[in-house]
C-alpha cells in the first residue's frame, strides 16, 4: 500500500489539473458504474465524524474525517482525515492518503470549477470570507480561472488572513492582495465571492440591488443550522446550483431558504446538468453556487493523486 504524505499530494498534482477530476466526478456522477452513497453523519455534541465511502468503475474508497471546532482554539487544525483507496477488482487497498490536504486542493477544486463555468469571464476581483485552511486553496485554484487582478480576504481575526496573504504572495505574484474585516465592503467590491466559514448565521448584509452580476460560492456550512449566504440573495436568482441534491436536507444555506420559501424545489439545481447540457447561465443574474462535498470528489481526486505519484514516484510503499 503507498502512504501519501501532504507533500507527496502537494509534487504529485498541479492545481489546474484537479478542475478535470471534478468535471469527470461530475460527468459520471449518474452513471450506474458509480455507487455514492450520502455521506454519514456521527455527531458527538459539537464535534462530527464523517464517513464517505464510495465506488467508481476503476477504484473505491473511504474517507473518514473529524470536525472538532474547538481545535481552533488551540491552533489545531478543525477537520482531521484519511483516505483508503482500494483496487475495484480485488478489494485490495491501493494507498493511504493525508485526507487533510486531499480535502482542501479537492473543495478548492470544486469551488474553482464552479467559477469556471457561471461567474463572468471578465471578473477581476475575488473575495473570500474566512481565513481558514480553505482560504488558501479556494485562491490558490480559483486563481486559474479567471483574469483576477485582486484577492480580497476577510477575517474577524485580521491576522489570520495576513497569513494567509503572505503564504498567498508567492504563488499568486500578478494578483494583488488586500485583507479586511468587513465582509460587506468585500462583497460590493468583489466578483466572485467565496464563503469559506463554520458560521451560523450570514456572514454578509449587503443591499440585494449591489449584487447584480455576482457569483457566490457557498463552502462553509455542513450542517441543517449553518448559514453563510444572506437570505434576501436567494429572492434575486432564479437558480440555485448545489454539488448534490442532499444539500437540500444538509445544509442551512439551502435548507433554511427553502424552508421559508425564497426559493422553490424545482429551482435547485445539479450543478452536473451544466457539463452535461452544455448551456452556461446568463450573466446578469446573481449566480449561486453551493457544496456540501460529496465522496465521489474525493474518489476521482484520490485517483489523480495516486496514478501521479505512481508515475513520480512519491509516496511510501508498507505492508499491512
Amino acid at each position: 500500500m503507498l502512504v501519501i504524505s501532504d507533500q507527496d499530494i502537494i509534487k504529485a498534482v498541479e492545481p489546474i489539473e484537479l478542475i478535470s477530476a471534478i468535471e469527470k466526478a461530475y460527468i459520471i456522477q449518474d452513471k450506474a458504474s458509480t455507487n455514492i452513497p450520502n455521506r454519514m453523519h456521527l455527531n458527538n455534541d459539537e464535534n462530527t465524524l464523517l464517513v464517505m465511502p464510495g465506488f467508481i468503475e476503476s477504484i473505491f474508497g473511504t474517507k473518514l474525517v473529524s470536525l472538532f471546532p474547538k481545535n481552533a482554539e488551540e491552533n489545531k487544525p478543525v477537520l482531521n482525515g484519511i483516505m483508503v483507496l482500494n483496487d475495484a477488482r480485488t478489494g485490495e487497498p491501493l494507498a493511504m492518503i493525508n485526507g487533510n490536504k486531499l480535502t482542501a486542493m479537492r473543495t478548492g477544486a470544486v469551488g474553482a470549477t464552479a467559477v469556471k463555468y457561471l461567474s463572468p469571464f471578465t471578473a477581476q476581483t475575488l473575495g473570500i470570507i474566512g481565513a481558514g485552511v480553505q482560504a488558501y486553496h479556494q485562491a490558490l485554484i480559483i486563481s486559474t480561472q479567471r483574469p483576477f487582478r485582486k484577492l480580497i480576504i476577510c477575517d474577524k481575526n485580521l491576522s489570520k488572513a495576513e497569513v494567509v496573504k503572505d503564504n498567498l504572495e508567492n504563488r499568486l505574484e500578478d494578483i494583488e492582495i488586500v485583507v479586511t474585516v468587513n465582509p460587506n465592503e468585500l462583497v460590493i467590491d468583489s466578483d466572485v465571492i467565496v464563503t469559506a466559514t463554520s458560521s451560523n448565521e450570514p456572514v454578509f448584509d449587503v443591499d440585494t440591488e449591489k449584487l447584480s452580476n455576482k457569483t457566490f460560492i457557498g463552502i462553509g456550512s455542513y450542517k441543517p443550522d449553518m448559514q453563510e449566504i444572506q437570505l434576501s440573495v436567494y429572492q434575486k436568482t432564479e437558480k440555485v446550483y448545489v454539488d448534490t441534491l442532499h444539500a437540500k436536507e444538509e445544509c442551512g444555506d439551502i435548507k433554511i431558504p427553502l424552508d421559508k420559501g425564497l426559493i422553490k424545489e424545482e429551482n435547485i439545481i445539479p450543478f452536473s446538468s451544466v457539463l452535461t447540457s452544455g448551456k452556461l447561465p446568463e450573466e446578469s443574474s446573481i449566480k449561486v453556487f453551493k457544496s456540501v462535498g460529496m465522496s465521489l470528489f474525493d474518489l476521482t481526486v484520490a485517483e489523480l493523486i495516486y496514478n501521479n505519484a505512481k508515475e513520480k514516484d512519491l509516496g511510501q510503499e508498507v505492508k499491512i
